[in-house]
């Protein structure tokens, strides 16, 4: 634990010279009434508000989203050092701990240093702890927790005087919560072997009595069985067992079915900072002189980075249970921690607080912003099991000023149970055919990247049952990616060399489909010109090439859709350089309207229709029909026969009499006829309704995100595929 170098430069007298002491948001639509609301299948909303959690008993409040989840899946908070709370200078010493001598001969020191937890284990529990690192030495024939050299509070029952240890509240604590789930990982430092012989191992029967009495407080039947149970049995797999507590055994003396072997349950994310790193903290003190803390400012941020590092780059042994350390290493600490003592005296206490307890505040302030904030909305929060945290319950103020409640560390934690979506992410959904819906997921990303993010987005459905998509990357590449019918992906790759990429600038994109297996891309280049492209059946691409129009020879565009027909033509539908909504065709014989698109009759009787987003889609009897979002900002729909008679221009309703108003539309049709519409609301959200064959719509109803929650959306897109499914992909807000 110590930097033991630098506690004797600190105990033989080192000295340091020159150290002090926008726009409002539009109201979106009314809540919807019973005849209108989503269906009956769409799920409840799962995400975990962290203000509502009673961190008591969070596991069994939070049941409906952690039930069916490996217990190596769920984010929970955990204690690091959970017995430390009771060290003082004259707590005692632990004799067979590795920095026993410094604790004797320094005690004041060894306690400032040890000191990681501010209350009893009891408390932590209720403030939502459900790992407990537990480090338990036998000293004189009783059981006291420790750290490093110094003892804490008596642990177990003492034999000879009968005195209660701290064990009994946590024994009471866990009968009292039954659907709590406690992972408690023993470490024991007891007295070496006198006169070791293969006949008697007094270490080892030491370290099994606090095994026993751990299992005699607690009681066996609500432990988890090793030969029943895994880290990756699911949380109502261990309630319907009835066990509450998982005990890792860092010994690995596997005696008992309810002790784990540790080391093949459990790993550690190793995002402490090596200790090597120390001296580029003295330099930073050195160099900063007048700085409050610099030292701090840096071993914070180096923990964070490792975090980070750790989070993103290792996934883990999906069969064990992982610990990150949420915590600042206490070795990285101690090179501070001793020119403080040096500066300002052998009690050194800031604030008031043991040295660790002052350097974990700060640092979980800056843990808090990353839980609450950057880490929430990104495969971070996805990756994380246990985070083991330094006084779990504090309080105190963020950097902002606002206040910090003593659970809040804990709450922000558990609510990553339910990760936040990132802005700009790609999210996919599936309607099937009976009307539910699938689990929303980001789409993976490129270049081994957990999600895609981006901007523009298409996708289109074929004849075989896969999809494509089309989407602008965050570099503002395009990339083109396939989901076989089988659900398995092909992969991002770019379609466009760096030169043609420079002709395109994240403007609108179409996909369509034809029947003859063949995909057609469309996208509006940096000056507003239509381009056009073929993805044939053998996966080659024709390349792009500008459609003859009546604009000086091209065809220009604000905005673009398209859909194949079944005769293997496509379908443009555009809004054209003056704004107006235009129509043409490119044949299946890869000619093009001579007219370069006709103005599409507007509303009422008006010569053409304007708007801001637009869709459209191509019935199996040769009708098309067409969603737009017009100047007013409603949602407008309408048909055209097969004989090019256009149906007026109507509203979906929001609510009765309540035409729906939406910032961008995407609309598809089925073999049956029917036809579904999405709609990102003037709330934000993503909105989803059909279109019977017959011409009646349903209600709208909002769609589902990752996690349950309702989706917020910058963009909309909707492919119809040949069973009847649908598949929606979303930019998230």
């Amino acid at each position: 634990m110590y930097t033991t170098f630098m506690l004797a430069a600190v105990t033989a007298g080192l000295t340091v010279t020159g150290l002090p002491g926008t726009a409002t948001a539009a109201p979106g639509p009314a809540p919807v009434p019973a005849s209108a609301s989503a269906p009956a299948s769409a799920p409840a909303d799962r995400a975990i508000d962290p203000n509502s959690l009673d961190l008591s008993r969070w596991m069994g409040q939070i049941r409906d989203v952690i039930g069916d989840r490996p217990l190596n899946k769920i984010v929970m908070p955990g204690s690091h050092d959970a017995g430390s709370w009771s060290i003082t200078d004259k707590t005692g010493v632990c004799d067979t701990a590795s920095q026993a001598g410094m604790a004797r001969d320094h005690p004041q020191i060894a306690a400032t240093i040890s000191v990681t937890q501010k209350t009893p284990v009891k408390e932590q529990l209720d403030s939502g702890s459900r790992y407990l690192d537990l480090r338990l030495c036998k000293q004189d024939g009783k059981w006291y927790t420790y750290h490093g050299g110094p003892l804490g509070g008596l642990f177990f029952d003492d034999p000879a005087t009968g005195r209660k240890g701290e064990i009994n509240d946590i024994a009471a604590w866990i009968r009292d919560h039954p659907e709590e789930i406690v992972t408690i990982e023993l470490r024991t430092s007891v007295p070496a072997d006198a006169d070791p012989s293969p006949e008697r191992d007094t270490a080892t029967e030491d370290h099994l009595e606090a095994v026993r009495l751990l299992g005699d407080k607690i009681g066996t039947s609500r432990m988890a069985d090793r030969n029943k149970l895994s880290p990756t049995s699911t949380y109502d797999q261990f309630r319907t067992a009835g066990a509450s507590v998982v005990l890792l055994d860092t010994r690995n003396r596997t005696d008992h079915p309810w002790m784990w072997p540790a080391d093949a349950r459990m790993e550690g994310r190793n995002s402490y900072v090596e200790n090597k790193d120390w001296g580029a903290l003295v330099k930073e003190r050195l160099k900063n002189p007048t700085s409050s803390d610099p030292a701090l400012d840096l071993i914070s941020r180096t923990a964070l980075k490792r975090d980070h590092d750790v989070l993103t780059t290792d996934m883990g042994d999906p069969s064990k249970l992982f610990v990150l350390s949420g915590n600042i290493d206490s070795t990285l600490a101690v090179p501070d921690a001793a020119i403080k003592v040096v500066t300002h005296g052998m009690t050194y206490k800031p604030d008031g607080l043991p040295y660790m307890l002052y350097l974990a505040r700060e640092h979980n302030i800056r843990l808090l912003e990353k839980l609450e904030g950057a880490w929430r909305p990104s495969f971070v929060a996805e990756n994380t099991n246990v985070v083991q945290l330094d006084w779990i319950d504090m309080d105190g103020r963020r950097r902002n000023g606002t206040p910090i409640g003593s659970g809040d560390m804990s709450a922000a934690v558990i609510a990553n149970n339910t990760p936040a979506t990132a802005p700009g992410t790609l999210v996919g959904t599936e309607r099937r055919t009976d009307g539910s819906w699938s689990a929303a997921h980001a789409l993976p990303g490129a270049y081994a990247s957990p999600e895609f993010a981006g901007g523009e987005q298409a996708v289109t459905a074929l004849p075989d049952g896969s999809l494509q998509y089309l989407a602008y990357g965050l570099d503002r590449r395009m990339y083109h990616n396939v989901r076989g019918p089988n659900g398995v992906w092909q992969g991002w790759r770019r379609l466009n060399t760096d030169e043609t990429d420079q002709r395109f600038t994240g403007g609108p994109l179409a996909l369509a489909g034809t029947s003859d297996g063949r995909t057609h891309a469309v996208a509006v280049d940096k000056d507003g010109v239509l381009r056009h492209q073929v993805r044939l059946p053998d996966g080659s691409w024709t390349g792009w090439a500008a459609p003859a129009g009546n604009d000086g020879g091209v065809f220009k565009a604000k905005d673009v859709a398209v859909t194949g027909t079944r005769d293997n033509s496509l379908m443009v539908l555009a809004y054209g350089r003056n704004g107006a909504m235009r129509l043409t065709e490119r044949r299946a014989d890869g000619s093009w309207d001579d007219a370069g698109g006709r103005e599409v009759p507007g509303v009422g009787g008006a010569a053409t229709f304007a708007g801001s987003d637009l869709s459209i889609t191509a019935l199996p009897n040769r009708s098309l029909q067409i969603a737009a979002v017009g100047q007013d900002g409603k949602v407008w729909h309408t048909t055209r026969d097969d004989a090019l008679r256009y149906s007026p221009w109507s509203n979906p309703q929001w609510a009765p009499n309540d035409a729906m108003r939406a910032t961008g539309v995407a609309l598809t049709g089925l073999p049956d006829g029917s036809a579904q519409l999405l709609a990102v609301g003037m709330d934000g959200n993503a909105w989803h309704t059909v279109r019977s064959a017959g011409g009646t719509w349903a209600g709208f109803g909002a769609v589902r995100g990752p996690w349950g929650r309702v989706l917020g959306a910058t963009g909309v897109k909707i492919a119809g595929l040949p069973d009847g499914r649908t598949y929606s992909v979303v930019n998230a807000r």
